[in-house]
């Protein structure tokens, strides 16, 4: 293979996978970034001492390619397993604990009717079958469930009252996406993989340390905006950018973007009309999140809602301080969908505390006193929305990428999964079409 000379746009997973993947290739291989560290929404932040995370939280386990990728950047020995990991779900009629893995112990969710926990068993088998003709990393790999919201699907195959005091809460909770909103492809591409299985993991000195990994050895410029890509039919690619302010320019052979899809199209001015309709209808949804740092120790808890007692909170958590790693005691207040919406109609984004602070005081009664600081998190564009339809327009997208040789790729967790393991896999996706393409 002769090497070509790429840039890759965006050093978020699926950017730096693509990187690593080509430069391993033979390829030259820049990789430029808008922010002042690799990783994108994966990554460790710090503000006045107060610690989170830019997006992921966890690993999961399930995806074989994703645990290859951690054994040769040298990380699976910084793997900290978390096993049966539950919250409390908290209803109008009660308290209840929800796991975040299903198995047995989710039968015994109070209020669901026998014929559901019957339902529920079944349902349990049959995705244990499912698992060979589904690929956790790509949602498009269950497209006959991808025309119907989650809502339906689960309603119809295991009852209205799973869906409210089980599904409900945690996507919520963990993903903010009302059901009513996602494709059921996403559900039912993943769920195999975790039914029967009780272990994520978490990063041993935190989430950073994956882009950190990925980006060693590789040539990543932050701190550069990208403003506009010349593709011309002859002669290279010219990619204008501003680095801290002064303009610069690159040229490449081929350009890989690893942007948030809904940001892709409008880097391109000569993108074709097939590419420029699917990236409109890329979709992503925002996340507000209120952390508090503490002054006194606290008892760890972690609360999901469903949607009858939710109010402004999705989640609740209560955060220990480490004395081992200097993390001091916090609270997190995940906004609900419903309030993310208000929070933009009112403007109020960099405000999301005022939004929640009589919620937070009924579930925190002495804030005032013990809080000695707030940090409002406010992610625009956290996950991408594989809403009804979307995964099959995915797929659609990559053959097309797949199928014949281009000066663009495009990568990222909405040309997968929105998951990490999903950004990973686009990214060795677009790499491996560009090997085919370009041999």
């Amino acid at each position: 293979m002769s090497g070509q000379r790429i840039v890759i746009i965006g050093a978020g997973i699926a950017g730096l996978v693509a990187a690593r993947r080509l430069g391993q290739a033979g390829h030259d291989v820049r990789v430029l970034e808008a922010g002042n560290i690799p990783g994108g929404r994966v990554g460790d932040r710090q503000v006045r001492g107060i610690q989170f995370n830019a997006g992921a939280r966890l690993l999961y386990a399930f995806s074989r390619p994703f645990n290859r990728l951690l054994d040769e950047i040298g990380l699976t020995p910084a793997l900290i397993p978390v096993r049966r990991l539950s919250a409390e779900c908290v209803g109008g009629d009660g308290r209840w604990p929800v796991e975040l893995m299903p198995g047995i112990r989710s039968l015994l969710t109070p209020g669901l009717s026998l014929t559901e926990r019957m339902r529920f068993l079944t349902f349990g088998l049959h995705a244990l079958a499912a698992r060979a003709h589904t690929d956790p990393d790509d949602a498009a790999s269950a497209l006959a469930q991808d025309n119907v919201t989650l809502a339906a699907y689960i309603r119809q195959a295991l009852g209205p009252a799973v869906l409210a005091r089980m599904i409900e809460p945690v996507f919520r909770g963990t993903r903010s996406w009302n059901t009513e909103d996602v494709s059921a492809a996403f559900f039912a591409s993943v769920t195999p993989h975790m039914v029967g299985r009780d272990t994520v993991h978490v990063l041993a000195g935190g989430m950073g340390k994956l882009p950190a990994a990925l980006a060693a050895g590789l040539t990543v410029d932050c701190n550069t905006r990208v403003v506009t890509i010349e593709t011309p039919d002859m002669g290279p690619c010219r990619i204008h950018a501003e680095q801290q302010g002064e303009p610069v320019l690159h040229e490449a052979d081929l350009v890989v973007c690893a942007t948030e899809g809904s940001l892709a199209a409008a880097l391109f001015p000569d993108l074709g009309n097939e590419d420029r309709r699917f990236l409109a209808g890329v979709r992503y949804n925002a996340l507000g999140i209120v952390h508090y740092q503490l002054g006194c120790q606290v008892a760890p808890a972690m609360n999901f809602f469903t949607r009858d007692a939710s109010g402004p909170l999705a989640t609740w958590q209560q955060v220990p301080g480490n004395d081992a790693t200097g993390q001091a005691p916090q609270l997190y207040a995940q906004l609900s969908p419903e309030a993310v919406e208000d929070a933009l109609r009112r403007d109020m984004t960099d405000r999301l505390d005022e939004l929640v602070k009589e919620r937070v005081l009924a579930l925190y009664p002495t804030l005032e006193r013990d809080c000695v600081d707030i940090h409002n998190q406010w992610i625009a564009r956290k996950l991408p929305v594989f809403y009804p339809g979307y995964a099959s327009n995915v797929a659609r997208f990559r053959d097309r990428q797949s199928a014949v040789r281009r000066r663009v790729y495009f990568c990222g967790d909405y040309l997968a999964q929105s998951l990490v393991t999903g950004a990973a896999a686009s990214g060795a996706r677009a790499a491996a079409d560009i090997g085919r393409h370009w041999s």
